[in-house]
């Protein structure tokens, strides 16, 4: 089943993620249309509803990289059920406002403000989505996402447009508001999603069975920090830089066709109101392709693959440029549709399969920031081109910066996608030994991946002192060939370690220095897993594995720690 639909429809925590983010997103493309009504309703002008959606724009320019670091620094479980209840609270205000004719001044300022809590949301998604499904369903569980985002594009709307003519813009809001909550009960369900840093709090007496505990990430690091971290990520990486510039180029063409379809539908004699009809034509392609998308990146053919779909949707821009019929016009959106299923499936796997876990949602709350002002700049673009060289040759422009962009970019995109798959392939042997040590229970496939990802390999000469007791705990380590002593500075020698062994656990899971030193008695090759992955991949667990726990319990007993004979008391 790997790498197909039903192979991602497996991993039952995912599926709660899903049915939120469902929930979720329809909810807000009804929550839409109520906004313009009542806009609309209270100022007769098309204006300010220009205002709102600039307003809310700008909110994801200047805000998404942030939001992009709050998503990787916070519980991402608690952090998406308190956005989606203080949402919920904001739809109701909103609610207020327009069952008393309230300001428009304060409907757009409420809109903002659910704007800049939305802001984190997808980012977190987008970095959640590795930890609850495996590498090879990563591209299907993907593409049901996508799959879920057309589906909420027509129903959002329409179950929007039906509850304000059957009630109001206000009941609108109160059902949005009651979709936030559902969404917030089915996140719950989910478990953890990673984000921040999990910990055991050490304190005298606290059982070894204890589940870890998720808080927020106790860095002395600045929010600014974290991007500038996830700028550095990005600068460092000419692959990720074209998987961004491509991204951008796509929402541009995005935000210039918001404006210029209008156009397109008038000059094909279909009035303004056919946009709709043009919009439902992409909307239709996209759901035609959806259901082949489930093996999308399998191997290093997903960087052409990316290239040819935005190739996919520049063409049909500029094919309108000489086109004169509604019903053709609709059949070559239709292919437009195709490529931005394929483009949108294939960017999130690349994105999730190159950036580091701990900063995958900063970088996508940078390129969400980066793209959000591209598809504004296309936006702005359209209506000038129109005026300054006429609709044919704006349709040109337009579509012929995606193509010409797809196709610079396509030798970096394919060297970026070969080299993600030569990396899934060297790390598959680390990931079966990293299962067969025991320590990592029943962690995800996932899980190890990401464990095998981060793990760095180290030559140590005899002698070399790994850690000092009393030092802070960092990574833990696993014996690949060689032997350790483990001494107290009270007892001396307490214990020899060999090959499959590890050390390291005490201090990180009870949060206390390190409570011996670890010395190489002869040349070693050491495995270092960062600590936070570490705790990461046993935060789903409800007690820690047995392996682990028993070790942990011998070895306490071994150097007669203090937390012995506090959790016998």
């Amino acid at each position: 089943m790997a790498g197909t639909f039903r192979g991602a429809w497996r991993h039952r925590r995912w599926r709660w993620l899903l049915a939120s983010y469902a929930v979720s997103m329809t909810g807000d493309f009804l929550y839409f249309v109520a906004l313009i009504v009542v806009l609309y309703e209270a100022t007769g002008s098309a204006g300010w509803v220009a205002v709102s959606a600039v307003a809310r724009m700008l909110g994801y320019v200047f805000l998404s990289p942030f939001g992009g670091v709050v998503a990787d620094r916070f519980d991402r479980r608690r952090l998406l059920v308190g956005l989606d209840l203080f949402r919920a609270v904001v739809m109701a205000a909103l609610a207020f406002v327009a069952w008393t004719d309230g300001s428009p001044v304060l409907a757009i300022a409420l809109a903002v403000v659910a704007t800049a809590a939305t802001v984190p949301y997808r980012p977190a998604c987008v970095a959640a989505t590795p930890s609850l499904v495996g590498e090879d369903d990563l591209a299907a569980a993907n593409a049901a996402e996508s799959i879920v985002g057309q589906i909420s594009y027509f129903a959002g709307p329409a179950l929007g447009a039906l509850v304000v003519a059957v009630t109001d813009p206000g009941t609108a809001f109160m059902a949005n508001a009651l979709t936030f909550i559902v969404s917030a009960a089915l996140v719950t369900k989910a478990g953890p999603l990673g984000g921040g840093r999990r910990r055991r709090d050490g304190a005298p007496g606290e059982s070894e069975d204890a589940p870890l505990e998720m808080v927020v990430s106790d860095t002395p690091e600045s929010i600014w920090s974290g991007v500038a971290q996830g700028l550095a990520v990005v600068r460092g990486d000419a692959g990720l830089i074209a998987l961004i510039g491509f991204v951008s180029a796509t929402m541009f063409l995005f935000g210039f066709e918001e404006v210029v379809h209008v156009v397109v539908a008038d000059d094909l004699g279909m009035g303004a109101n056919g946009v709709g009809v043009l919009g439902a034509a992409v909307g239709v392609g996209g759901l035609l392709v959806a259901p082949f998308t489930a093996r999308l990146g399998a191997g290093g053919g997903g960087g052409r693959l990316l290239a040819l779909s935005g190739v996919l949707l520049g063409l049909p821009m500029m094919a309108l440029a000489i086109i004169d019929s509604a019903v053709l016009a609709c059949a070559v959106l239709v292919l437009e549709g195709v490529g931005v299923i394929l483009a949108e499936v294939l960017f999130i796997t690349l994105l999730q399969r190159t950036c580091p876990e701990r900063s995958l949602g900063t970088v996508y709350g940078l390129q969400d920031s980066v793209t959000a002002g591209t598809q504004m700049a296309g936006s702005i673009a359209a209506p000038v081109l129109v005026a300054g060289v006429g609709l044919s040759w704006s349709l040109v422009v337009g579509g012929g910066v995606v193509v010409a962009s797809s196709v610079l970019l396509a030798p970096a995109l394919n060297r970026l996608a070969v080299r993600v798959d030569a990396d899934r392939r060297r790390l598959a042997p680390l990931v079966q030994r990293l299962r067969r040590l025991g320590i990592f229970g029943d962690a995800s496939h996932a899980a190890l991946e990401r464990i095998a990802r981060a793990t760095t390999p180290l030559s140590v000469p005899a002698g070399t002192v790994i850690f000092r007791q009393d030092d802070p705990p960092d990574d833990l380590y696993v014996i690949d060939s060689g032997e350790v002593a483990v001494s107290t500075a009270a007892q001396g020698e307490v214990n020899r370690l060999r090959v499959d062994d590890w050390f390291g656990e005490i201090g990180l899971l009870r949060r206390v220095p390190r409570t011996a030193t670890v010395t190489t008695t002869e040349d070693c090759e050491l495995l270092a897993i960062p600590g936070t992955i570490f705790i990461d991949a046993l935060a789903v667990a409800e007690v820690l594995p047995d392996p682990l726990r028993s070790t942990m319990t011998v070895r306490l007993a071994q150097i007669r720690h203090p937390l012995v004979e506090a959790g016998r008391s």
